[in-house]
């Protein structure tokens, strides 16, 4: 099974929409959606998601569905500095390096500007509602602290002992495609989640531009039980064909295409 998180196209904060390039990337992104096999479709409930899903929408059989838990990541914390509100995941780089706890898998919700904004309830939900919607599909967490998922077993032992793994071609165990429209933020958050990593680790060291098409495949080394893995970042393959520069929006500075 492949999970495929698409963020949302060049955002229009104040109308809560897309800006005219926005639309234009949409349109790009739409053409290649429609060529996908699609299983499962999520939205944002945000106007910039629900704007860029919409040029698909009425092209493919799939039905989307919101969810609330998909929304961006735009949680407030206290600043130390300054006791103003602030987001929670955009730090300089003195800030977020010399606070060691933001690279543990748990310590970074322990932090005390973390705490300041009930940040753990908030992360809590996006697992939640990203563990529940894999449970649809017949993947059930292992437990909170392993990002193991079990399933039905695809394979069974002796196939499992081969190891095939150099092989170009591989096997595709579970065909399905679930797709997500959301954020740059929540996106990061929910991979965290399937990786066992902090989110902060990429929120501060990751970029993905407007409209990008980011792929997690589930491995099955051992029978029934999956973990899941990048296996494409960001990408924006549509907008060169479609002749569409790429966004740097959520990037401070420029954005450079080799």
């Amino acid at each position: 099974m492949h999970l495929v998180f698409i963020r949302h196209g060049d955002p229009d904060y104040v109308k809560n929409s897309l800006t005219e390039k926005g639309f234009r990337e949409a349109e790009c992104l739409s053409k290649r959606v429609v060529r996908w096999k699609i299983d499962g479709l999520y939205v944002s409930p945000y106007g910039r998601a629900q704007d860029t899903a919409k040029p698909f929408l009425d092209k493919i059989e799939c039905k989307p569905e919101t969810l609330p838990w998909l929304k961006e990541f735009d949680y407030k914390i206290k600043d130390s500095r300054t006791k103003k509100q602030r987001g929670c995941w955009d730090w300089l780089p003195h800030e977020y390096f010399s606070e060691k706890k933001f690279f543990g898998r748990d310590s970074w919700l322990k932090t005390r500007a973390m705490k300041s904004g009930n940040i753990s309830e908030r992360y809590a939900e996006v697992c939640r509602g990203l563990d529940d919607v894999l449970r649809r599909y017949g993947y059930e967490r292992e437990d909170a602290e392993t990002p193991v998922y079990k399933c039905r077993p695809h394979l069974t032992a002796e196939e499992a002992s081969i190891d095939k793994h150099l092989d170009a071609a591989q096997e595709n165990f579970d065909d399905r495609n679930i797709v997500f429209v959301c954020h740059l933020g929540v996106m990061f958050a929910a991979i965290s989640h399937l990786t066992g990593c902090s989110p902060l680790l990429l929120w501060q060291g990751f970029f993905v531009a407007p409209t990008s098409v980011t792929i997690l495949g589930a491995e099955e080394r051992v029978p029934g039980e999956v973990v899941f893995r990048v296996q494409q970042l960001g990408d924006v393959r549509h907008l060169h064909d479609g002749g569409e520069p790429v966004s740097a929006s959520g990037f401070f500075g420029s954005f450079v295409e080799f």
